[in-house]
């Protein structure tokens, strides 16, 4: 008994755990990741969609003539096309990208550790540094903008 749980956490067995877990994750994480991102792509371009729809629908019915002026119609859907990201926004995606970046970093490094799989650890390494320069500039541009942000807040909460 004694021998069998030596093997299980000293021995071999965890030692032949860590490419099979690296493994996993190279082809369960990865896919997941892409087909997440395909996803919100597709649901933001479904929501797009929708919003035009719904705005062509509402001057369609504005209109009470049968000449439809187009070119008022198309004016007014690239305005919600080119809607104007907001200051926090922006910074809010240093965040995002900051997060994300350092987490598959530290999974990659890890694994390159554990594995000790040299090209793992250079990539990793290079994905934390990147995940942790975009989260400095979040935190530097959070503080920096803090009165360009309550201003675009006030603004926009006059125009609603």
């Amino acid at each position: 008994m004694l021998n069998l749980l030596n093997f299980i956490f000293m021995g071999e067995f965890m030692h032949g755990l860590v490419p099979i877990v690296g493994v996993l994750l190279l082809f369960g994480g990865i896919p997941a990741i892409i087909l997440t991102g395909v996803i919100m792509y597709l649901k933001n371009r479904r929501h797009k969609v929708e919003e035009q729809s719904k705005l062509i629908s509402q001057m369609i019915e504005k209109s009470e003539s049968a000449n439809i002026d187009f070119k008022a119609m198309a004016e007014m859907l690239n305005e919600t096309d080119s809607k104007k990201k907001t200051t926090k926004m922006a910074v809010l995606k240093h965040l995002e990208y900051g997060a994300l970046s350092s987490l598959v970093g530290l999974f990659v490094l890890l694994y390159g550790v554990f594995a000790t799989v040299n090209q793992a650890v250079i990539i990793g390494g290079l994905l934390l540094t990147i995940g942790v320069a975009f989260l400095i500039m979040f935190f530097v541009s959070k503080n920096y903008l803090k009165n360009e942000i309550e201003k675009e807040e006030k603004a926009l909460a006059e125009k609603a």
